[in-house]
């Protein structure tokens, strides 16, 4: 088994070598993870990749990884799961519009600053993952049966479709009443004084913030209600 890496000729010695050796840790890593679950094909890869000389005679004697708190990243995972939600939109309403699959379409797109360096730092991702031809940054609210509303964000799929205003509705009603419900739950909850003494700090202010990105949500529901045209 050969391990091939193709690099940019422009790319230096060092910067390649480095490279190098964070795939390699990377793969080993998650040989040593996969290890309990398919012992024999990662056993015959242990031993094709290390050929002269070997960690230990069998992966299955070596440490399971485990992770290191001082790598974690939290503006990392945070900007992770906004990319993991705007492509989810994005393919969400693709599907409700009825967009041809293999249809790339242009999307607007209103957020705060982070929001839209994310977009455009990461275009290909979009691009790739939800079909996404260019993106529009606009100030306005988004609203409307092309459009999507979550707590960091607005988007709107630019696609000419009739649209079922009546299952539109249906849908924004189901929202809205979900939304109403877990606001209440929520501000019972911080409501409590008893619950709020016991709770530790960091459950109280993750209720708060629960708290406040429903009513925001319950709100760009609500106002989407009220911009749908009558049928």
């Amino acid at each position: 088994m050969k391990l091939r890496l193709e690099f940019n000729d422009k790319i230096d010695v060092v910067s390649r070598t480095e490279a190098l050796k964070k795939l390699l840790a990377v793969f080993e890593s998650a040989l040593r993870l996969l290890s309990p679950f398919m012992p024999f094909i990662t056993e015959e890869i242990w031993h094709a990749l290390y050929t002269q000389s070997v960690p230990a005679k069998s992966i299955a004697m070596t440490r399971f990884p485990i992770a290191e708190a001082a790598r974690f990243d939290a503006d990392a995972v945070s900007e992770m799961e906004m990319l993991q939600e705007l492509i989810v939109a994005i393919r969400s309403l693709r599907k409700d519009l009825g967009v041809p699959e293999k249809e790339a379409v242009p999307v607007r797109l209103r957020g705060d600053s982070r929001v839209v360096k994310l977009a455009d730092r990461d275009f290909e991702i979009l691009e790739r993952l939800a079909r996404v031809s260019k993106i529009d940054v606009v100030s306005e609210h988004l609203t409307g049966a092309n459009a999507r509303n979550a707590v960091h964000f607005d988007v709107a799929v630019v696609y000419e479709r009739t649209i079922d205003i009546a299952a539109e509705r249906e849908r924004l009603t189901r929202d809205i009443a979900k939304y109403e419900k877990g606001l209440a739950a929520a501000e019972r909850q911080s409501g409590n004084e008893a619950f709020l003494k016991k709770a530790p700090p960091q459950v109280v202010e993750g209720l708060k913030k629960q708290e406040a990105e429903t009513r925001l949500l319950l709100e760009k529901a609500r106002e989407a209600l009220r911009n749908l045209p009558q049928e």
